[in-house]
Protein backbone atom coordinates (compact mmCIF):
# COMPACT_ATOMS: atom_id res chain seq x y z
CA UNK A 1 0.00 0.00 0.00
CA UNK A 2 3.30 2.38 0.65
CA UNK A 3 4.29 1.68 -2.46
CA UNK A 4 0.87 2.28 -4.43
CA UNK A 5 1.36 5.54 -2.92
CA UNK A 6 4.56 6.62 -3.43
CA UNK A 7 3.94 5.72 -7.52
CA UNK A 8 0.63 7.53 -7.35
CA UNK A 9 2.62 10.49 -5.67
CA UNK A 10 5.56 10.36 -8.34
CA UNK A 11 3.25 10.51 -11.31
CA UNK A 12 1.33 12.79 -9.86
CA UNK A 13 3.91 15.43 -9.77
CA UNK A 14 5.00 14.88 -13.05
CA UNK A 15 1.27 15.48 -14.13
CA UNK A 16 1.16 18.58 -11.90
CA UNK A 17 4.17 19.96 -13.59
CA UNK A 18 2.70 19.13 -17.07
CA UNK A 19 -0.45 20.77 -16.52
CA UNK A 20 0.68 23.68 -14.52
CA UNK A 21 2.57 24.67 -17.35
CA UNK A 22 1.04 23.33 -19.87
CA UNK A 23 -1.94 22.29 -19.98
CA UNK A 24 -3.79 24.58 -17.94
CA UNK A 25 -2.02 28.04 -19.44
CA UNK A 26 -2.96 26.62 -23.01
CA UNK A 27 -6.52 25.81 -22.22
CA UNK A 28 -6.52 29.48 -20.90
CA UNK A 29 -5.29 30.71 -23.85
CA UNK A 30 -7.78 28.72 -25.49
CA UNK A 31 -11.09 29.63 -23.67
CA UNK A 32 -10.22 33.00 -23.66
CA UNK A 33 -9.67 33.31 -27.43
CA UNK A 34 -12.99 31.22 -28.23
CA UNK A 35 -14.93 33.44 -25.61
CA UNK A 36 -13.57 36.54 -27.18
CA UNK A 37 -13.98 35.81 -30.52
CA UNK A 38 -17.76 34.96 -30.73
CA UNK A 39 -17.85 31.27 -28.87
CA UNK A 40 -18.24 28.67 -31.53
CA UNK A 41 -18.20 31.03 -34.32
CA UNK A 42 -14.95 31.89 -33.33
CA UNK A 43 -13.84 28.90 -35.59
CA UNK A 44 -15.34 30.04 -38.80
CA UNK A 45 -13.77 33.48 -38.13
CA UNK A 46 -10.68 31.95 -37.38
CA UNK A 47 -9.82 30.35 -40.97
CA UNK A 48 -12.31 33.23 -42.29
CA UNK A 49 -9.03 34.86 -43.64
CA UNK A 50 -7.20 33.51 -46.76
CA UNK A 51 -3.43 33.46 -44.86
CA UNK A 52 -4.85 31.08 -42.43
CA UNK A 53 -6.48 28.86 -44.80
CA UNK A 54 -3.49 29.07 -46.45
CA UNK A 55 -1.02 28.01 -43.16
CA UNK A 56 -2.97 25.29 -42.70
CA UNK A 57 -2.79 23.73 -46.72
CA UNK A 58 1.12 24.54 -46.38
CA UNK A 59 1.23 23.14 -43.15
CA UNK A 60 -0.14 19.59 -44.37
CA UNK A 61 1.66 19.97 -47.80
CA UNK A 62 4.92 20.46 -46.09
CA UNK A 63 4.56 17.40 -43.99
CA UNK A 64 3.03 15.23 -46.56
CA UNK A 65 6.05 15.32 -48.52
CA UNK A 66 8.77 15.57 -46.18
CA UNK A 67 7.19 12.48 -44.49
CA UNK A 68 6.90 10.29 -47.81
CA UNK A 69 10.12 10.93 -49.12
CA UNK A 70 11.80 11.04 -45.33
CA UNK A 71 10.25 7.53 -45.44
CA UNK A 72 11.11 6.70 -48.69
CA UNK A 73 14.82 7.33 -48.04
CA UNK A 74 14.46 6.39 -44.56
CA UNK A 75 13.59 2.53 -45.19
CA UNK A 76 15.86 1.05 -47.08
CA UNK A 77 18.51 2.74 -45.22
CA UNK A 78 17.23 1.63 -42.17
CA UNK A 79 16.83 -1.40 -42.91
CA UNK A 80 20.66 -1.52 -44.03
CA UNK A 81 21.44 -0.46 -40.61
CA UNK A 82 19.15 -2.61 -38.65
CA UNK A 83 19.73 -5.81 -40.61
CA UNK A 84 23.31 -5.80 -41.27
CA UNK A 85 27.42 -5.88 -39.15
CA UNK A 86 30.08 -4.03 -40.52
CA UNK A 87 32.99 -2.13 -39.27
CA UNK A 88 32.46 1.35 -37.43
CA UNK A 89 28.64 0.44 -37.36
CA UNK A 90 27.39 1.63 -33.74
CA UNK A 91 29.74 4.93 -34.19
CA UNK A 92 27.83 5.68 -37.37
CA UNK A 93 24.25 5.08 -36.03
CA UNK A 94 25.06 7.56 -33.24
CA UNK A 95 26.70 9.76 -35.20
CA UNK A 96 22.72 9.80 -37.15
CA UNK A 97 21.35 11.27 -33.66
CA UNK A 98 23.41 14.65 -34.44
CA UNK A 99 21.23 16.14 -36.80
CA UNK A 100 18.10 15.86 -35.15
CA UNK A 101 19.87 17.59 -31.92
CA UNK A 102 20.72 20.56 -34.06
CA UNK A 103 18.48 23.46 -34.79
CA UNK A 104 16.72 23.67 -38.19
CA UNK A 105 18.68 26.93 -38.45
CA UNK A 106 22.05 25.48 -39.36
CA UNK A 107 20.08 23.10 -41.39
CA UNK A 108 18.84 26.35 -43.24
CA UNK A 109 22.34 27.68 -43.79
CA UNK A 110 23.89 23.86 -44.14
CA UNK A 111 21.27 23.98 -47.50
CA UNK A 112 21.95 27.14 -48.35
CA UNK A 113 26.02 26.05 -48.40
CA UNK A 114 25.66 23.28 -50.04
CA UNK A 115 22.86 24.01 -52.49
CA UNK A 116 22.76 27.54 -52.90
CA UNK A 117 23.93 30.50 -55.35
CA UNK A 118 27.49 29.98 -53.93
CA UNK A 119 27.12 26.82 -51.96
CA UNK A 120 29.85 23.72 -52.72
CA UNK A 121 27.52 22.35 -55.24
CA UNK A 122 25.00 24.45 -55.87
CA UNK A 123 27.50 27.22 -57.39
CA UNK A 124 29.35 24.53 -59.74
CA UNK A 125 25.85 22.91 -60.87
CA UNK A 126 23.11 25.69 -60.83
CA UNK A 127 20.24 23.17 -61.18
CA UNK A 128 20.56 22.00 -57.81
CA UNK A 129 19.87 25.46 -56.61
CA UNK A 130 16.07 24.57 -57.30
CA UNK A 131 16.73 22.49 -54.12
CA UNK A 132 17.76 25.45 -51.62
CA UNK A 133 14.76 27.79 -51.91
CA UNK A 134 11.15 28.04 -51.82
CA UNK A 135 8.74 25.30 -50.95
CA UNK A 136 11.51 22.73 -52.13
CA UNK A 137 14.08 24.26 -49.63
CA UNK A 138 11.49 24.37 -46.76
CA UNK A 139 11.02 20.38 -47.83
CA UNK A 140 15.15 19.69 -48.12
CA UNK A 141 15.97 21.07 -45.20
CA UNK A 142 13.32 19.09 -42.88
CA UNK A 143 14.58 15.91 -44.88
CA UNK A 144 17.75 16.41 -43.76
CA UNK A 145 16.43 16.90 -40.12
CA UNK A 146 14.33 14.42 -40.07
CA UNK A 147 15.59 11.18 -42.19
CA UNK A 148 18.18 10.37 -40.05
CA UNK A 149 15.27 9.67 -37.37
CA UNK A 150 13.43 7.60 -40.11
CA UNK A 151 16.31 5.56 -40.57
CA UNK A 152 17.38 4.62 -36.46
CA UNK A 153 13.49 4.03 -35.81
CA UNK A 154 13.39 1.53 -38.71
CA UNK A 155 16.53 -0.28 -37.55
CA UNK A 156 15.33 -0.21 -34.29
CA UNK A 157 12.07 -1.86 -35.91
CA UNK A 158 14.36 -4.67 -37.47
CA UNK A 159 16.42 -5.28 -33.86
CA UNK A 160 12.64 -5.97 -31.81
CA UNK A 161 12.17 -8.91 -34.54
CA UNK A 162 12.10 -12.20 -33.18
CA UNK A 163 15.28 -14.18 -33.96
CA UNK A 164 13.95 -17.25 -32.79
CA UNK A 165 11.40 -16.70 -35.96
CA UNK A 166 13.60 -15.96 -38.51
CA UNK A 167 15.60 -18.94 -37.48
CA UNK A 168 12.25 -21.39 -37.72
CA UNK A 169 11.63 -20.07 -40.99
CA UNK A 170 15.15 -20.57 -42.23
CA UNK A 171 15.13 -24.19 -40.88
CA UNK A 172 11.77 -24.63 -42.91
CA UNK A 173 13.41 -23.64 -46.36
CA UNK A 174 11.90 -20.03 -46.32
CA UNK A 175 14.08 -18.15 -48.47
CA UNK A 176 14.70 -13.84 -48.01
CA UNK A 177 11.92 -12.64 -49.25
CA UNK A 178 9.71 -15.15 -46.80
CA UNK A 179 11.87 -14.40 -43.41
CA UNK A 180 10.77 -10.49 -44.51
CA UNK A 181 7.18 -11.09 -44.53
CA UNK A 182 7.00 -13.81 -41.80
CA UNK A 183 9.61 -12.09 -39.27
CA UNK A 184 10.90 -8.28 -39.56
CA UNK A 185 8.43 -6.86 -41.85
CA UNK A 186 5.96 -5.34 -39.56
CA UNK A 187 8.60 -4.83 -36.79
CA UNK A 188 10.69 -2.48 -39.42
CA UNK A 189 7.34 -0.81 -41.08
CA UNK A 190 6.38 0.07 -37.07
CA UNK A 191 9.75 1.63 -36.78
CA UNK A 192 9.34 3.74 -39.96
CA UNK A 193 5.79 4.78 -39.39
CA UNK A 194 7.38 6.36 -35.88
CA UNK A 195 9.51 7.65 -38.07
CA UNK A 196 7.15 9.43 -40.85
CA UNK A 197 4.81 10.42 -38.19
CA UNK A 198 7.34 12.25 -36.41
CA UNK A 199 8.74 13.73 -39.23
CA UNK A 200 4.67 15.04 -40.62
CA UNK A 201 4.14 16.57 -37.37
CA UNK A 202 7.67 18.58 -36.68
CA UNK A 203 7.52 19.23 -40.52
CA UNK A 204 3.97 20.04 -40.35
CA UNK A 205 4.92 22.48 -37.43
CA UNK A 206 8.21 24.11 -38.90
CA UNK A 207 9.29 27.72 -37.95
CA UNK A 208 12.48 29.06 -39.28
CA UNK A 209 12.98 27.00 -42.90
CA UNK A 210 9.20 28.90 -44.52
CA UNK A 211 10.06 32.43 -43.05
CA UNK A 212 14.20 32.26 -43.98
CA UNK A 213 13.42 29.98 -47.17
CA UNK A 214 10.03 30.86 -48.78
CA UNK A 215 8.71 33.80 -47.36
CA UNK A 216 5.05 34.12 -46.33
CA UNK A 217 3.88 32.24 -49.27
CA UNK A 218 5.29 29.12 -47.10
CA UNK A 219 3.81 30.06 -43.94
CA UNK A 220 2.88 27.16 -41.17
CA UNK A 221 0.32 27.60 -39.09
CA UNK A 222 2.83 27.61 -36.31
CA UNK A 223 4.39 30.61 -37.95
CA UNK A 224 0.83 32.50 -38.18
CA UNK A 225 -0.27 32.13 -34.74
CA UNK A 226 3.25 33.78 -34.33
CA UNK A 227 2.34 36.54 -36.39
CA UNK A 228 -0.98 36.94 -35.26
CA UNK A 229 0.12 37.18 -31.66
CA UNK A 230 3.39 38.58 -31.72
CA UNK A 231 3.47 40.88 -34.48
CA UNK A 232 -0.33 41.86 -34.52
CA UNK A 233 -0.84 41.79 -30.64
CA UNK A 234 -4.28 39.39 -31.68
CA UNK A 235 -3.48 37.32 -28.83
CA UNK A 236 -7.03 35.73 -28.59
CA UNK A 237 -7.16 35.36 -32.62
CA UNK A 238 -4.16 33.37 -32.16
CA UNK A 239 -5.42 31.36 -29.02
CA UNK A 240 -8.60 30.05 -31.51
CA UNK A 241 -5.82 28.95 -34.50
CA UNK A 242 -3.89 27.27 -32.01
CA UNK A 243 -6.69 25.26 -30.33
CA UNK A 244 -7.33 24.17 -34.43
CA UNK A 245 -3.85 23.54 -34.90
CA UNK A 246 -3.68 21.29 -31.47
CA UNK A 247 -6.65 19.37 -32.74
CA UNK A 248 -5.81 19.13 -36.16
CA UNK A 249 -2.34 17.20 -35.40
CA UNK A 250 -3.82 15.25 -32.31
CA UNK A 251 -4.30 12.32 -34.19
CA UNK A 252 -1.02 12.15 -35.80
CA UNK A 253 1.05 12.63 -32.44
CA UNK A 254 -0.91 9.76 -30.24
CA UNK A 255 -0.49 7.80 -33.11
CA UNK A 256 3.09 8.04 -32.98
CA UNK A 257 3.34 7.52 -28.78
CA UNK A 258 1.43 4.65 -29.48
CA UNK A 259 3.62 3.31 -32.13
CA UNK A 260 6.71 3.73 -29.75
CA UNK A 261 5.08 1.97 -26.97
CA UNK A 262 4.54 -0.94 -29.58
CA UNK A 263 8.44 -0.72 -31.20
CA UNK A 264 9.90 -0.35 -27.76
CA UNK A 265 8.51 -4.05 -26.54
CA UNK A 266 11.20 -6.10 -26.21
CA UNK A 267 11.03 -9.75 -28.25
CA UNK A 268 11.92 -13.32 -26.79
CA UNK A 269 15.20 -12.43 -27.79
CA UNK A 270 17.33 -9.99 -29.15
CA UNK A 271 17.90 -9.96 -32.71
CA UNK A 272 21.70 -9.46 -33.51
CA UNK A 273 22.65 -8.22 -37.19
CA UNK A 274 24.20 -10.64 -39.47
CA UNK A 275 27.30 -10.47 -41.56
CA UNK A 276 26.76 -7.90 -45.13
CA UNK A 277 26.48 -10.75 -47.93
CA UNK A 278 28.59 -10.01 -50.48
CA UNK A 279 26.62 -11.28 -53.83
CA UNK A 280 23.49 -9.77 -52.42
CA UNK A 281 22.24 -6.95 -54.99
CA UNK A 282 19.24 -6.15 -52.67
CA UNK A 283 21.83 -5.35 -49.46
CA UNK A 284 23.99 -3.54 -51.65
CA UNK A 285 20.72 -1.49 -53.33
CA UNK A 286 20.28 -0.87 -49.38
CA UNK A 287 24.10 0.13 -48.51
CA UNK A 288 23.93 2.73 -51.43
CA UNK A 289 20.72 4.19 -49.90
CA UNK A 290 22.58 4.09 -46.36
CA UNK A 291 25.59 5.86 -47.38
CA UNK A 292 23.64 8.53 -49.69
CA UNK A 293 21.81 9.76 -46.59
CA UNK A 294 25.40 9.22 -44.21
CA UNK A 295 26.91 11.20 -47.11
CA UNK A 296 24.24 14.09 -47.18
CA UNK A 297 24.16 14.72 -43.87
CA UNK A 298 28.13 14.80 -43.73
CA UNK A 299 27.86 17.10 -46.63
CA UNK A 300 26.01 19.62 -44.92
CA UNK A 301 27.88 19.39 -41.48
CA UNK A 302 31.41 20.06 -43.67
CA UNK A 303 29.14 23.09 -45.49
CA UNK A 304 28.64 24.82 -42.37
CA UNK A 305 31.89 24.67 -40.82
CA UNK A 306 33.69 25.27 -44.11
CA UNK A 307 31.46 28.39 -44.88
CA UNK A 308 32.55 30.17 -41.24
CA UNK A 309 35.97 30.05 -42.61
CA UNK A 310 36.13 30.37 -46.18
CA UNK A 311 33.19 33.55 -46.91
CA UNK A 312 31.24 32.91 -50.22
CA UNK A 313 33.08 34.72 -53.10
CA UNK A 314 36.52 34.47 -51.79
CA UNK A 315 37.71 36.86 -48.72
CA UNK A 316 39.85 36.46 -45.82
CA UNK A 317 40.31 33.28 -44.16
CA UNK A 318 38.38 33.38 -41.03
CA UNK A 319 36.61 36.48 -41.74
CA UNK A 320 32.82 35.76 -40.75
CA UNK A 321 34.49 34.47 -37.17
CA UNK A 322 36.21 37.91 -37.06
CA UNK A 323 32.68 39.36 -37.96
CA UNK A 324 30.63 37.42 -35.38
CA UNK A 325 32.81 39.45 -32.42
CA UNK A 326 32.39 42.69 -34.06
CA UNK A 327 31.16 45.74 -32.67
CA UNK A 328 28.78 45.87 -35.04
CA UNK A 329 27.79 42.29 -34.40
CA UNK A 330 27.03 42.94 -30.71
CA UNK A 331 25.24 46.27 -31.62
CA UNK A 332 22.98 44.46 -33.90
CA UNK A 333 22.23 41.84 -31.49
CA UNK A 334 21.76 44.14 -28.45
CA UNK A 335 24.11 41.65 -26.55
CA UNK A 336 28.03 40.24 -27.22
CA UNK A 337 28.06 36.80 -29.06
CA UNK A 338 29.77 35.62 -25.25
CA UNK A 339 26.62 36.65 -23.66
CA UNK A 340 24.59 34.71 -26.48
CA UNK A 341 26.70 31.73 -25.48
CA UNK A 342 26.53 31.74 -21.78
CA UNK A 343 22.50 32.30 -21.66
CA UNK A 344 22.62 29.42 -24.35
CA UNK A 345 24.57 27.11 -21.81
CA UNK A 346 22.68 28.20 -18.65
CA UNK A 347 19.49 27.76 -19.89
CA UNK A 348 20.10 24.48 -21.93
CA UNK A 349 21.51 23.25 -18.53
CA UNK A 350 18.87 24.43 -16.35
CA UNK A 351 16.36 23.24 -19.04
CA UNK A 352 18.06 19.25 -19.05
CA UNK A 353 18.30 19.09 -15.06
CA UNK A 354 14.65 19.96 -14.82
CA UNK A 355 13.56 17.42 -17.64
CA UNK A 356 16.05 14.62 -15.37
CA UNK A 357 14.08 15.30 -12.41
CA UNK A 358 10.61 15.02 -14.46
CA UNK A 359 12.22 11.62 -16.41
CA UNK A 360 13.36 9.83 -13.29
CA UNK A 361 9.79 10.25 -11.42
CA UNK A 362 8.19 8.89 -14.42
CA UNK A 363 10.78 5.94 -14.31
CA UNK A 364 10.14 5.31 -10.98
CA UNK A 365 6.67 5.47 -11.65
CA UNK A 366 7.57 3.08 -14.77
CA UNK A 367 9.62 0.83 -12.73
CA UNK A 368 6.99 -0.18 -9.71
CA UNK A 369 4.28 -0.31 -12.70
CA UNK A 370 5.24 -0.62 -16.27
CA UNK A 371 1.77 -0.44 -17.41
CA UNK A 372 2.17 3.05 -16.36
CA UNK A 373 4.86 3.56 -19.31
CA UNK A 374 1.99 4.57 -21.77
CA UNK A 375 0.56 7.27 -19.43
CA UNK A 376 4.14 8.74 -18.73
CA UNK A 377 5.11 9.05 -22.35
CA UNK A 378 1.54 10.52 -23.17
CA UNK A 379 1.52 12.95 -20.02
CA UNK A 380 5.34 14.30 -21.40
CA UNK A 381 4.38 14.33 -24.79
CA UNK A 382 1.87 16.78 -24.63
CA UNK A 383 4.10 19.85 -24.76
CA UNK A 384 5.20 18.97 -28.17
CA UNK A 385 1.80 17.90 -29.14
CA UNK A 386 1.01 22.18 -28.23
CA UNK A 387 3.94 22.66 -30.43
CA UNK A 388 6.65 25.52 -29.67
CA UNK A 389 5.00 28.17 -30.05
CA UNK A 390 2.10 27.37 -29.02
CA UNK A 391 3.16 26.64 -25.51
CA UNK A 392 5.58 29.61 -25.51
CA UNK A 393 2.30 32.28 -26.51
CA UNK A 394 0.20 30.35 -23.49
CA UNK A 395 3.32 30.75 -20.90
CA UNK A 396 3.89 34.33 -21.87
CA UNK A 397 -0.34 35.47 -21.26
CA UNK A 398 -0.81 33.40 -18.37
CA UNK A 399 2.28 34.42 -16.29
CA UNK A 400 3.03 37.38 -17.82
CA UNK A 401 1.80 39.14 -14.52
CA UNK A 402 5.05 37.41 -12.96
CA UNK A 403 7.33 38.04 -15.07
CA UNK A 404 5.86 41.48 -16.68
CA UNK A 405 8.01 40.80 -19.66
CA UNK A 406 11.30 41.92 -17.66
CA UNK A 407 14.21 39.65 -17.64
CA UNK A 408 12.23 37.43 -15.05
CA UNK A 409 11.11 35.51 -18.61
CA UNK A 410 14.06 33.55 -18.08
CA UNK A 411 12.26 31.24 -16.04
CA UNK A 412 9.53 30.57 -18.44
CA UNK A 413 12.14 30.07 -21.26
CA UNK A 414 13.61 27.15 -18.77
CA UNK A 415 10.48 25.49 -18.04
CA UNK A 416 9.66 25.61 -22.21
CA UNK A 417 13.07 23.77 -22.83
CA UNK A 418 12.45 21.43 -20.57
CA UNK A 419 8.73 20.60 -20.67
CA UNK A 420 10.18 20.12 -24.77
CA UNK A 421 13.05 18.06 -24.10
CA UNK A 422 11.22 15.61 -21.26
CA UNK A 423 9.29 13.18 -23.71
CA UNK A 424 12.99 12.47 -25.45
CA UNK A 425 14.96 12.12 -22.77
CA UNK A 426 12.47 10.07 -21.08
CA UNK A 427 12.40 7.65 -24.39
CA UNK A 428 16.31 7.61 -23.38
CA UNK A 429 15.59 5.87 -20.29
CA UNK A 430 13.21 3.36 -20.85
CA UNK A 431 15.08 0.43 -22.83
CA UNK A 432 17.75 0.85 -19.32
CA UNK A 433 14.50 0.61 -17.24
CA UNK A 434 13.17 -2.64 -18.78
CA UNK A 435 16.09 -4.31 -18.44
CA UNK A 436 16.36 -4.15 -15.10
CA UNK A 437 14.32 -6.42 -13.24
CA UNK A 438 12.78 -6.08 -9.86
CA UNK A 439 14.81 -7.88 -7.53
CA UNK A 440 17.60 -5.37 -6.43
CA UNK A 441 14.24 -2.63 -5.65
CA UNK A 442 12.84 -5.49 -3.69
CA UNK A 443 16.13 -6.88 -1.66
CA UNK A 444 16.45 -3.45 -0.72
CA UNK A 445 12.61 -2.94 0.22
CA UNK A 446 13.12 -6.34 2.20
CA UNK A 447 15.97 -4.36 4.12
CA UNK A 448 14.11 -1.60 5.47
CA UNK A 449 13.88 0.67 2.67
CA UNK A 450 11.15 2.65 1.52
CA UNK A 451 10.15 2.20 -2.65
CA UNK A 452 11.49 5.84 -3.10
CA UNK A 453 14.54 4.89 -1.58
CA UNK A 454 14.79 1.16 -2.83
CA UNK A 455 14.64 2.77 -6.51
CA UNK A 456 17.44 5.74 -5.72
CA UNK A 457 19.78 3.15 -3.96
CA UNK A 458 19.22 -0.01 -5.65
CA UNK A 459 17.70 1.20 -9.61
CA UNK A 460 19.33 4.65 -10.65
CA UNK A 461 23.09 3.19 -10.13
CA UNK A 462 22.10 0.60 -12.92
CA UNK A 463 20.27 3.33 -14.76
CA UNK A 464 23.77 5.83 -15.03
CA UNK A 465 24.37 5.34 -18.50
CA UNK A 466 20.41 5.95 -19.34
CA UNK A 467 20.64 8.68 -16.85
CA UNK A 468 23.70 10.27 -18.57
CA UNK A 469 22.35 10.15 -22.17
CA UNK A 470 19.14 11.41 -21.32
CA UNK A 471 20.74 14.19 -19.47
CA UNK A 472 22.98 15.25 -22.47
CA UNK A 473 20.29 14.45 -24.76
CA UNK A 474 17.72 17.13 -23.12
CA UNK A 475 20.97 19.32 -23.03
CA UNK A 476 21.39 19.37 -26.68
CA UNK A 477 17.98 19.88 -27.04
CA UNK A 478 17.74 22.86 -25.12
CA UNK A 479 20.68 24.28 -26.53
CA UNK A 480 18.90 24.15 -29.64
CA UNK A 481 15.63 25.18 -29.19
CA UNK A 482 14.45 28.37 -31.14
CA UNK A 483 10.93 28.28 -31.77
CA UNK A 484 9.67 28.65 -28.10
CA UNK A 485 12.85 30.84 -27.06
CA UNK A 486 12.51 33.65 -29.51
CA UNK A 487 8.90 34.15 -28.95
CA UNK A 488 9.81 34.47 -25.05
CA UNK A 489 12.62 36.41 -25.66
CA UNK A 490 11.36 39.22 -27.76
CA UNK A 491 10.95 41.78 -25.02
CA UNK A 492 14.68 41.68 -24.04
CA UNK A 493 18.00 41.54 -25.45
CA UNK A 494 19.62 40.44 -22.59
CA UNK A 495 18.30 37.23 -22.64
CA UNK A 496 19.78 36.59 -26.60
CA UNK A 497 21.18 32.39 -27.58
CA UNK A 498 23.11 31.46 -30.20
CA UNK A 499 19.89 29.91 -32.19
CA UNK A 500 18.08 33.42 -31.85
CA UNK A 501 21.62 35.06 -33.18
CA UNK A 502 21.83 32.60 -35.96
CA UNK A 503 18.09 33.74 -36.98
CA UNK A 504 18.43 37.19 -36.52
CA UNK A 505 21.79 37.49 -38.61
CA UNK A 506 20.66 35.32 -41.41
CA UNK A 507 17.30 37.22 -41.78
CA UNK A 508 18.89 40.46 -41.77
CA UNK A 509 21.02 39.52 -44.52
CA UNK A 510 24.47 39.65 -42.63
CA UNK A 511 25.52 36.21 -43.97
CA UNK A 512 29.29 36.10 -42.72
CA UNK A 513 28.51 36.69 -39.27
CA UNK A 514 25.37 34.48 -39.56
CA UNK A 515 28.12 31.60 -40.89
CA UNK A 516 30.09 31.90 -38.00
CA UNK A 517 27.13 31.93 -35.92
CA UNK A 518 26.02 28.80 -37.04
CA UNK A 519 28.89 26.94 -36.68
CA UNK A 520 29.71 27.93 -33.09
CA UNK A 521 26.21 26.26 -32.48
CA UNK A 522 27.30 23.19 -34.46
CA UNK A 523 30.67 22.69 -32.64
CA UNK A 524 28.43 23.21 -29.46
CA UNK A 525 26.04 20.49 -30.73
CA UNK A 526 29.14 18.49 -31.62
CA UNK A 527 30.50 18.71 -28.03
CA UNK A 528 27.33 17.35 -26.16
CA UNK A 529 26.66 15.00 -28.89
CA UNK A 530 30.81 13.86 -28.20
CA UNK A 531 29.50 13.56 -24.71
CA UNK A 532 26.55 11.24 -25.19
CA UNK A 533 28.71 9.04 -27.38
CA UNK A 534 31.64 9.02 -24.68
CA UNK A 535 28.97 7.54 -22.05
CA UNK A 536 29.01 4.23 -23.93
CA UNK A 537 25.09 3.42 -23.60
CA UNK A 538 23.70 0.55 -25.72
CA UNK A 539 23.11 0.99 -29.09
CA UNK A 540 19.65 0.96 -29.44
CA UNK A 541 18.96 3.96 -26.70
Amino acid sequence: MRGARTDLALLAAVVAVVAAFALVPSAALFARGIASEGGAGAFGAALAPALARRAFENSLEQGLWSAGLALALGYPAGVFLGRYRWPGRSTVRSALLLPFLLPSLVMVLGVLDLLGPSGLLGGPLPALRWYAAGLPGVIVVNLFYNVPIVVVLTASGCEASSAELEETVATLGGGPARAYLETWAAPSSVGAACGALLTFVLSALSFAPPILLCGTSCDTVEVRVYDLAELHGATYSAGVLAFLLVVAFLGPALVYVLLVRRLRAAPGRRYRPRELPRRSPSAWALAATFALVVGGELALVTSVLLRSLVPPGGGRWGHPWQLLFAASTTAHLGVPVSSAVVNTLFFAALAASVGIVLSVAGAFAVARRPRLAIVVALVLFVPVLLSPVVLAVALTTFFRPLVDGGTDVWVLIVVSQALLAAPFAFQSLELPLAGLGAEGAEAAETLGSTPWGAFVDADLPRLRRGLQTALLFGFALGLGEFTATYFLVSSTSRLVTVPIAVFDLTNDRLNGAAAAAAALLLLLSLAVFAAIVATGGDERD
